[in-house]
């Protein structure tokens, strides 16, 4: 990363389904907004929670906690969950942490949409 630039994290609601759409660059810094704006709508009770991560250029190690405990959160009130991770800057590392084996990925947005609806 050479520029630091807030990624621009924008939250919509369809028939109860809420969708965290994350581009950009996600590290540290904007961890704690995912972490927010992904968290809330799981306590609020929402119908499901997808996060779409598709158009996110770069994550950081505190954003695969944020998924994570998202993930258990989501599990423990029992609120399908799941991530849209097309690009390689997203799938690539948890597959080398091996977080693949236990979060929620999908390829692209349908398919994340589909498995929460």
């Amino acid at each position: 990363m050479t520029d630091h630039t807030a990624p621009d994290i924008a939250t919509t609601t369809d028939d109860g389904i809420v969708i965290v759409r994350c581009a950009g660059e996600l590290d540290l810094d904007g961890a704690p907004r995912l972490r927010d704006a992904l968290l809330d709508p799981i306590r609020d009770g929402a119908r499901g929670v997808v996060v779409d991560l598709t158009q996110t250029t770069f994550c950081d190690s505190t954003v695969f906690s944020v998924l994570v405990e998202v993930s258990r959160a989501a599990s423990a009130r029992n609120v399908p969950y799941a991530i849209a991770a097309g690009e390689t800057a997203v799938t690539r590392p948890l597959q080398i942490l091996g977080l693949d084996r236990v979060l929620p990925l999908h390829a692209g947005l349908d398919a994340a949409q589909a498995a929460v609806g």
